[in-house]
């Protein structure tokens, strides 16, 4: 439900209990912060975001905020720049002042603070926390004498990747970010997916590789990046660590609607990324893909599974392979009335005529090939396309995904003599149960 709240004299709608740093950042309206992020549970530590709202004594962090109907907010007054100015000057005054050194320096969110604030620790007597660097684990570097204790990170390991590595310690008078035990990362666990670095709003907590901004996205997750079609690989792992099989296999169908198919074959590039691989060994994200989907009984996602309104418009999709199976699955939920024409008896393409059934179990790709009936796909197998272009009198758009059932002759003397198969022919043969006639003696080229 939403509701009208009025901040700094402007009337704006919001969702009901969203807090109002958000609702002012979405809206235009700076409020300074350095704890929040957007990806995390807000805690409201850094005191920063502070507004005051009418008929409540005090200041409150608006982080932590929630949206009601006649709310009024203001986010500037003397009593909040002097209570923000105080909070900073605190954060600051166990902060080394080495910001043109800092390996962070241009990018570093408590620099652009200080520069909008226009503040400095000169009141305060400032300390140096003075715990030693800590550069001896793998991928990643820890600084806490540059660490504000925003928490970001903490909440990065615990409640966005599931893992729970990062805690707060304390020795002496000093409180820092560590492990328990303070053990190195590679023995505490950790995945290395590198989400600390990337919350990290100073040079606390940095990568030991540096980036271009493209290279920096797709290093953060790298398994995810090198995915085709970027899973959201650290999720589903997280959940089938849960032991949540349903919720790791929606996760999958979000961006592949045959997790289970690709379970049994995927080529696993993001196993070749994977960031533990750095370590000791990569984690086996396809059998782990691949074990939630057979122990996933398919209701949570078929029930939380979206269709967009119907858009009026038609597709044809030729070819029921993989690539025309995940097209016209995706067409139907984005709400366009959707067929798919396949010359061959049963959809699949090269799962069901090419990969041998030891490594892809018939009865497999056949269950996950009925999801395209279940998403309103009409189905027309054993329909050939002599004539594509004449789809387009009746469909608003053709999308030609005929697959690759044609091998390659090698160019080589006597590869056109009887008796030498092509390897896609010989497979889709053998799977479709023709009687293949073969002399005594056999000889292979090629060891794919």
């Amino acid at each position: 439900m939403e509701v009208t709240i009025i901040i700094d004299g402007r009337r704006i709608r919001a969702k009901e209990g969203e807090n109002v740093l958000e609702v002012a950042l979405t809206n235009g309206i700076y409020i300074p912060h350095l704890c929040h992020h957007p990806d995390l549970p807000d805690i409201g530590s850094c005191r920063l975001c502070i507004v005051e709202v009418k008929g409540r004594q005090g200041v409150c962090p608006s982080c932590r905020l929630e949206a009601e109907e006649g709310m009024e907010i203001r986010t500037d007054s003397p009593e909040i720049r002097h209570l923000r100015r105080l909070a900073m000057e605190l954060i600051l005054a166990a902060h080394p002042e080495d910001c043109s050194t800092c390996p962070k320096y241009g990018q570093c969110e408590l620099q652009t603070l200080i520069q909008y604030m226009g503040v400095s620790a000169a009141r305060m007597n400032t300390r140096i926390k003075g715990i030693a660097m800590n550069d001896q684990n793998p991928l990643l570097i820890h600084d806490m004498n540059r660490c504000v204790l925003c928490g970001r990170c903490v909440r990065a390991c615990s409640d966005l990747r599931g893992v729970g590595v990062l805690q707060y310690n304390k020795k002496d008078m000093e409180i820092y970010v560590g492990t328990l035990h303070d053990r190195l990362l590679k023995d505490a666990d950790c995945r290395f997916c590198g989400a600390c670095a990337e919350v990290c709003p100073t040079g606390t907590i940095r990568d030991m590789l540096h980036y271009t901004p493209v290279e920096k996205k797709d290093s953060l997750i790298p398994c995810q990046a090198a995915c085709p079609a970027h899973a959201d690989v650290p999720r589903y792992v997280r959940f089938v660590k849960e032991g949540k099989f349903e919720e790791a296999t929606a996760v999958v169908h979000e961006k592949i609607p045959f997790p289970e198919c690709l379970g049994h074959v995927c080529a696993h590039a993001c196993e070749g990324k994977c960031r533990r691989g750095e370590v000791n060994e990569p984690v086996s994200i396809r059998n782990i893909k691949r074990y939630a989907a057979e122990h996933a009984n398919n209701q949570m996602w078929k029930a939380n599974s979206k269709h967009l309104p119907k858009t009026g418009k038609k597709v044809c999709v030729v070819g029921g392979g993989p690539a025309g199976m995940t097209a016209a699955y995706y067409l139907a939920k984005q709400g366009h009335e959707t067929v798919l024409k396949e010359a061959m008896p049963k959809l699949g393409g090269q799962l069901q005529y090419g990969i041998p059934s030891y490594r892809l179990p018939r009865e497999v790709v056949d269950r996950e090939a009925g999801y395209l009936q279940d998403a309103g796909v009409r189905v027309e197998t054993g329909c050939r396309v002599e004539k594509p272009g004449e789809l387009l009198k009746e469909f608003d758009a053709v999308l030609m995904a005929i697959g690759t059932h044609k091998g390659v002759l090698l160019p080589m003397e006597g590869s056109q003599l009887p008796g030498v198969l092509l390897n896609a022919d010989f497979l889709q043969k053998v799977s479709m149960g023709e009687d293949i006639r073969m002399g005594q003696r056999v000889i292979v080229l090629g060891g794919g």
